[in-house]
């Protein structure tokens, strides 16, 4: 699909849009997304991209923006709501780019809901182009034909940057699909008809070292939502062929920072991105994406070179003993057992350590895998087997999502 063809698919479909001042933008196909979210743009309307894709989160977004329609492929199955079906119009005639509000909002985020309610996030296209123009140069992608393959969806913002705005403001190519399983994912890649870059996240990592076949037309890897752990790290790098580079932001301020985990353990900002810490010790980032310096929710330390490295967040830090442990921290080394293919450690009511975990391992096991890293007051007290543990599409698991998981185990 040509730019020509992009903008006149844009043109076309603005027209056709309801005439309202909020969209939802439910699409699953990343090029009818991509065109939704640009129609709506021309037409002045904000798109909401939902933190998740349950009727229930939508419609609880749905009483702060009055006047919202769903935009998507196919009806909802909740009756009684405005949508829109999605179709690309298939314009004949290439166009050139519409003439858009740069600076006008365009676009409503929302946090994940790992933390508490989901915060909403405005951003305009000036950031978007700005903050993808200064990526793909920190990371070598600049002037490159490569294939954006993300199995994030673009609602999030890591999807939403990697396979929707990279691929728009430079050489890169977007995909439309989001293969999900391991062996969809390989056979994808290597049957592109372009050197292919895959944005994924540490969740799809450990599926994606499991798989046994080639990875011939890889070209590069992109982890975020998570921390990559220097072992997932190494052996994505042996099976896959490609040495992972993690890429560092939040929802408010988008990527702004990167490192090559087997290589680097502090995070590189971005070309044009600086940070800095008031008095006492919180911290800003300074970008020429963002209008205005954004506060950050991790504590980090800055290093004389500009580079930093994340100590935690507040809330995610956990004392027991006298002793302090970030929450993070304890997690990856759960993960990094061998045997357990997902898990997550939580405090109990009593104040102790807990865990849930998907293994076949037994309870000796997983505590002996933890010890050598681990002061004992760490060491999870109790730990809970379960067949799934409920992550949304980009590997994370939502405050309220642990709340059920938990209140089902007692």
């Amino acid at each position: 699909m040509s730019r020509g063809k992009l903008w006149a698919d844009v043109t076309a479909l603005a027209a056709q849009l309801p005439d309202q001042p909020y969209q939802f933008n439910l699409c699953e196909n990343r090029y009818l997304f991509c065109l939704c979210l640009l129609a709506a743009a021309v037409r002045g309307q904000i798109c909401l991209l939902p933190p998740a894709g349950q009727m229930a989160v939508i419609l609880e977004i749905l009483r702060d923006y009055r006047g919202a329609y769903i935009a998507r492929e196919h009806a909802p199955q909740q009756k009684g709501l405005d949508w829109f079906e999605v179709i690309a119009p298939n314009a004949a005639t290439p166009a050139s780019p519409p003439d858009f509000d740069w600076q006008r909002t365009a676009v409503i985020a929302f946090t994940s809901g790992s933390t508490g309610k989901p915060k909403p996030c405005p951003h305009s296209l000036h950031t978007f182009k700005t903050s993808a123009e200064m990526a793909v140069s920190s990371l070598g992608l600049a002037e490159q034909c490569l294939l954006m393959l993300s199995t994030t969806p673009p609602q999030h913002m890591y999807g939403l940057e990697t396979s929707v705005f990279w691929p728009l403001f430079s050489q890169l190519v977007l995909h439309d699909g989001r293969p999900f399983f391991a062996e969809d994912i390989r056979q994808t890649v290597n049957t592109a008809p372009w050197p292919t870059v895959l944005a994924s996240t540490p969740t799809h990592l450990r599926s994606l070292i499991k798989t046994t076949g080639a990875w011939d037309n890889l070209a590069g890897i992109i982890s975020a939502t998570d921390t990559l752990s220097a072992k997932l790290a190494g052996e994505t790098a042996a099976i896959l062929g490609q040495s992972p580079r993690e890429i560092y932001g939040s929802t408010e301020t988008l990527s702004f920072a990167s490192r090559e985990t087997l290589l680097e353990n502090p995070w590189r900002p971005y070309t044009g991105c600086r940070l800095h810490q008031d008095e006492g010790g919180k911290t800003y980032l300074q970008s020429g994406h963002l209008p205005d310096e954004v506060p950050l929710q991790d504590t980090v330390q800055i290093q004389a070179d500009g580079c930093f490295t994340v100590l935690g967040r507040d809330q995610d830090m956990v004392k027991i003993g006298g002793k302090r442990a970030s929450l993070t921290e304890l997690n990856r080394r759960l993960l990094d057992i061998d045997g357990v293919d997902d898990g997550v450690c939580f405090i109990q009511d009593n104040g102790r350590l807990a865990a849930v975990v998907v293994s076949r391992l037994d309870n000796h096991a997983i505590r002996r895998g933890l010890q050598p890293y681990l002061d004992d007051v760490f060491l999870p007290r109790k730990i809970h087997f379960v067949t799934k543990i409920p992550r949304n599409g980009t590997g994370k698991l939502a405050k309220t999502e642990l709340e059920n998981l938990l209140e089902s185990l007692s």
